[in-house]
């Protein structure tokens, strides 16, 4: 049919390359052109229509290319969601229509304006005590209760003091008192027992020797005080034995690396008995949180000489830790083990090494999720996404009604009664905006992905809502996991298997101690004769961190 129309196709990139200069925009010019002159209007409009489209999603790929370079190049930003962004995501839901679940933004702020309004009437019943407080924290500010107190005397001659109007001499009327403080290097104290020999003279029948101070650890010179001096500076202060062993030869005492080290092996010997009871005491709480982080491990049968390990904590109700030690981070030899056969709560993240705690492989336990993981997931595209400033808002009024239950000392029952009522609702919210990102998403972007977790964790992360006693997030334990990672910057590897689980009982010990307020250097200094001098096993609750009693202090003479 010689009047008929070819059809025109778009030019290929390499036809348009072999033609010269045409730019995509007169490519899709001359097809729109092409298909008008057939009367195909609808299609001319459709190709312009896929054109724009292609342009756009282009042009928002870059934008979320160049927000994620800058916040990797200046760092983490504020996790406070702004007014801005908020503004940008209310313009999108309007722009979106039906596309996406409505939000009413002036019910949202209504409602943070409630909550806020009831957190500054708690925080005003306290304001008093608070103040008392911060009286408190201001007048510690410089605290010398511990420091040795040395008074000294200053007099005036009596021709000093002599008054230079009659000549005679002033009369005490009372006296400034002038502080300096004055720092003194710690230092050893080498005490040295003599200890006297005795034999008989007549029948020369062996020998009797006074008996000795006695030890902690076998053929160490090392008094309590220095093992929980060294044990503190490591597993506390994240000092590494070379740097300790430096420290001390600048007071004069040269002590070998391997000597500090074989001397925090055998504290962590001793202790054993107590962490056997601290883990006791963690399986029988209510609701055992769980998690873990690598440690890299010396060990010669690697191709590299190094192994990572993992270390598995388990935290308790009442703050008791417990830390062990895996060379791998399979769950066979970590919360598999440890926690088989338990049917209470367990909080973790929604990691797949835990499920077999929650469908009878392993235990038929509880599963309560961890609601900051979850909001992680929507924080880390807050300058990327403003869709994701309504989520982030709701799940921050979550935790202003945790905070509001906090200030009003709420009991459990209470608590749970509080979340039920306006943190449920909240909740409600969460999963309808939840439901419908996923199904409006592409199923691989981020966004997406936040919200397929959350729905997939949803019976986890809501079954704190029903028990008072249970936490919105696993925070908690891992703020117990950060001793090691700062340790593991400082000392970079633990020496051996052996070493790691040795660190692991030392860690389990500090950080009770940390999360029940007790002092642990003074905490060491005095169990640890105790533990080598036979301390009853029935009476080893009462070394425990949670019900350790300082000894009393000498009287003064």
């Amino acid at each position: 049919m010689g009047n008929e129309v070819e059809p025109v196709m778009a030019p290929t990139p390499a036809a348009t390359q072999a033609a010269g200069a045409v730019s995509p925009l007169e490519q899709v010019r001359a097809a729109a052109g092409a298909l008008l002159r057939e009367d195909k209007v609808d299609e001319a409009f459709a190709l312009v229509l896929s054109a724009m489209e292609a342009v756009l999603q282009k042009s928002r790929e870059l934008e979320l290319l160049v927000a994620k370079l800058r916040r990797e190049r200046l760092g983490q930003s504020s996790e406070r969601v702004s007014a801005a962004q908020l503004a940008l995501l209310f313009e999108e839901l309007q722009r979106q229509g039906g596309a996406t679940a409505v939000v009413d933004a002036a019910a949202e702020d209504g409602d943070d304006a409630s909550v806020n309004g009831e957190i500054q009437a708690a925080e005003d019943e306290r304001k008093e005590a608070a103040r008392e407080i911060a009286s408190k924290k201001r007048k510690a500010r410089l605290s010398l209760s511990g420091a040795e107190r040395r008074v000294h005397e200053t007099e005036l001659s009596e021709d000093e003091r002599r008054c230079a109007q009659c000549g005679q001499p002033q009369q005490k009327i009372g006296e400034e008192i002038a502080r300096r403080i004055e720092y003194v290097p710690g230092r050893f104290v080498q005490h040295e027992h003599r200890l006297p020999k005795y034999a008989c003279a007549d029948c020369r029948d062996g020998v009797l020797t006074a008996p000795g101070p006695p030890r902690v650890l076998e053929r160490s010179i090392a008094d309590a005080s220095v093992l929980a001096h060294v044990v503190v500076s490591k597993y506390v202060d994240h000092t590494p034995l070379h740097r300790l062993h430096d420290s001390y030869a600048r007071t004069g005492a040269s002590i070998p690396v391997s000597t500090l080290s074989d001397w925090t092996g055998g504290v962590a010997d001793l202790l054993e008995p107590l962490i056997d009871r601290l883990g006791e005491k963690v399986l029988a709480a209510h609701v055992v949180r769980t998690d873990a982080t690598g440690l890299k491990v010396l060990d010669p049968r690697s191709p590299a000489n190094i192994q990572r390990g993992t270390i598995w904590v388990y935290l308790g109700d009442e703050h008791d830790v417990v830390f062990r030690y895996a060379e791998t981070g399979d769950g066979a030899s970590g919360p598999w083990e440890f926690l088989s056969g338990r049917d209470g709560p367990i909080q973790a993240d929604g990691a797949s090494v835990f499920d077999r705690l929650f469908n009878g492989q392993v235990a038929n336990a509880v599963e309560v999720g961890c609601l900051a993981h979850a909001r992680r997931k929507l924080v880390a595209l807050q300058d990327m996404d403003c869709r994701v400033a309504y989520p982030i808002r709701l799940i921050r009024r979550v935790y202003r009604l945790e905070y509001l239950a906090d200030l009003k000392d709420y009991t459990p029952p209470e608590r749970a009664a509080l979340r039920q009522e306006r943190t449920l609702p909240i909740f409600e919210k969460l999963k309808r905006w939840a439901v419908v990102t996923h199904a409006t998403e592409p199923p691989s972007s981020d966004l997406a992905k936040a919200a397929a977790y959350m729905l997939n964790q949803w019976e986890a992360l809501t079954r704190f809502l029903y028990d008072g006693l249970l936490s919105p997030d696993n925070n908690l334990t891992e703020q117990q996991l950060r001793a090691i990672a700062l340790g593991r910057k400082n000392y970079l590897f633990a020496g051996s298997h052996d070493a790691a689980r040795r660190a692991a009982v030392l860690y389990s010990i500090t950080r009770t101690c940390a999360l029940r307020g007790v002092e642990p250097l003074a905490y060491l200094t005095d169990i640890l004769p105790k533990l080598t001098g036979g301390w009853p096993q029935s009476r080893i609750d009462e070394l425990l961190p949670g019900n350790w009693q300082p000894p009393a202090a000498p009287a003064a003479q």
